[in-house]
């Protein structure tokens, strides 16, 4: 596999009030993510993760070190505009990303300010309401929809630029349950039917589950990085940096301590059930 993004040693400081130490947001962080892959990446707050994901399209630049992405410097200028094409950026609140009163005008923004014909337009915006499952709202006011329908049309309005990865920063953290299985799916289907690498920043540990890959980020730093089995059955250890598991690993570590043997590493529900019924 290529590499999509490549970071080495990056550092970001946010400036800070004068006569005050800047704040260090990322410190030393090197790594790759490859195309196609899924990568999530968890930490707790001010852990730096966020502040990661703003860098994989330059939405804030290095203080030191390098950011590549698919093999352009974000610290070059010029190549901005390209990288953000290669890169969307979807974020937390989804009615911070809603810019037109009409759905179908909404995810028509993108490519129309980056000059794309009309008649290329409507052939993108059907396909990328298609792709999310809301083709059906076309015409609707995007005010009037749920928050999980109001992110699936922010990735709608990404995908029309036709990305080749899609940076997910907390999407899914102000969605009630059904809103975030909504989003869930939605990229899912996105990574594994089109192979659209996506990196999703999250702090709900089930949303894991299904990953490639998943980094945990503590103090600017990389903690960990593994596979979701490598990394959630390190359990004391994503405690000691006030980060929990997903509940399937909760299950099982408490029938290991009543005695049951079952291993840590069943991340999904039919793995976990799988692994508990072998005690039967």
């Amino acid at each position: 596999m290529s590499t999509m993004i490549e970071t080495k040693d990056l550092t970001f400081a946010y400036p800070s009030a004068e006569g005050e130490r800047s704040t260090l947001a990322l410190d030393g962080v090197s790594l790759s993510i490859e195309k196609g892959s899924f990568v999530v990446i968890l930490g707790h707050n001010g852990s730096g993760k966020s502040t990661l994901a703003k860098m994989f399209n330059a939405v804030l630049l290095p203080s030191g070190g390098t950011v590549y992405v698919d093999g352009m410097d974000t610290g070059n200028e010029e190549l901005l505009l390209e990288i953000r094409r290669r890169v969307g950026m979807v974020f937390q609140n989804p009615d911070n990303q809603i810019v037109a009163n009409v759905v179908e005008e909404d995810v028509a923004f993108a490519p129309e300010n980056l000059g794309v014909p009309s008649a290329e337009i409507r052939v993108r915006v059907d396909r990328a309401l298609a792709a999310v499952g809301m083709e059906q709202f076309v015409q609707h006011a995007p005010h009037l929809l749920s928050g999980g329908q109001k992110q699936r049309i922010a990735i709608a309005g990404v995908l029309a630029m036709k990305p080749k990865c899609i940076v997910l920063d907390e999407a899914t953290a102000m969605l009630d349950p059904i809103g975030r299985s909504e989003v869930l799916s939605t990229i899912e289907r996105l990574h594994k039917q089109d192979g659209i690498t996506v990196v999703l920043i999250t702090h709900h540990m089930n949303e894991a589950e299904n990953a490639d890959r998943v980094i945990v980020m503590n103090d600017g730093r990389l903690a960990m990085d593994g596979t979701p089995r490598e990394v959630f059955s390190r359990k004391a250890e994503l405690e000691k940096l006030g980060l929990t598991v997903p509940d399937t690993v909760l299950l099982l570590d408490s029938l290991r301590q009543g005695g049951m043997d079952v291993p840590l590493d069943a991340v999904t529900v039919d793995e976990c059930v799988d692994a508990i019924m072998k005690n039967f």
